[in-house]
C-alpha cells in the first residue's frame, strides 16, 4: 500500500529544484531590488527553468507544490506576505493543472510556469499592498502595474520555460534525465 504518490528521490529532487531557485532569488534579487515586484519578473526566466525541470522530471499533478510549498512554508518567518502569494500562487496553478492534466507535456509546463509567474507578481504586489501598506500601498492607485507586472512576468516565466526544455533536451540526449518525455 502505496501512502505518497512520490518516491524519496522524488523529495530529493524537488529539493534541488527549490534549492536552485532560491539560488537564483540571490543572485537576481539585489539587481533588480530599485522596484518592487521586479524581482520576480527579473527571476521568472531563472526560476522558471528550476521550475521546468521540476516537472518534467516528477511530470505529476501538485509538482509545483512539492517544489514551492516547503519554500513557502520556510520564508513563514520571514514574511507572512511571500508565504500568503507563494501558497495563494501554486494553489491557482496546481488548480488549472488539476483539470488538464499533468506536467509531462510541453504544452502543460509551459501553461504551468506562465500561471505560476504570471500570477505571482500582480497577487505579490496586491498581498503586499494590503499587508504591508507604506509604498506597497501606493500601488493600488495606479492598477495598470498590477497588469504590466503580470504581463512581464508571463513573458519571462515562458522565457524560463523555454530555457528550461533546452536542457532537458540535452538531458535527454546526455541520458541523465530518467522521465519518460
Amino acid at each position: 500500500m502505496q501512502i505518497s504518490p512520490w518516491r524519496l528521490k522524488d523529495y530529493v529532487f524537488a529539493a534541488f529544484m527549490t534549492i536552485g531557485m532560491v539560488i537564483a532569488v540571490f543572485v537576481v534579487g539585489p539587481l533588480a531590488a530599485f522596484f518592487p515586484g521586479l524581482q520576480l519578473v527579473a527571476w521568472a526566466p531563472f526560476g522558471g527553468i528550476f521550475m521546468t525541470l521540476g516537472m518534467a522530471r516528477l511530470q505529476r499533478k501538485g509538482s509545483v507544490a512539492l517544489m514551492i510549498l516547503p519554500l513557502a512554508l520556510l520564508l513563514l518567518a520571514l514574511s507572512p506576505v511571500i508565504t500568503a502569494y507563494l501558497a495563494t500562487t501554486v494553489l491557482l496553478t496546481e488548480a488549472i493543472i488539476f483539470f488538464i492534466g499533468n506536467y509531462r507535456i510541453k504544452r502543460n509546463r509551459l501553461l504551468g510556469n506562465v500561471i505560476f509567474f504570471g500570477s505571482a507578481a500582480p497577487l505579490g504586489l496586491l498581498l503586499a499592498a494590503y499587508g504591508l501598506g507604506g509604498k506597497f500601498g501606493r500601488l493600488l492607485t495606479m492598477p495598470w502595474i498590477f497588469v504590466v507586472m503580470g504581463i512581464a512576468s508571463c513573458i519571462t516565466g515562458a522565457i524560463g520555460w523555454w530555457l528550461g526544455e533546452l536542457v532537458i533536451q540535452q538531458l535527454k540526449r546526455a541520458g541523465k534525465l530518467d522521465a519518460d518525455l
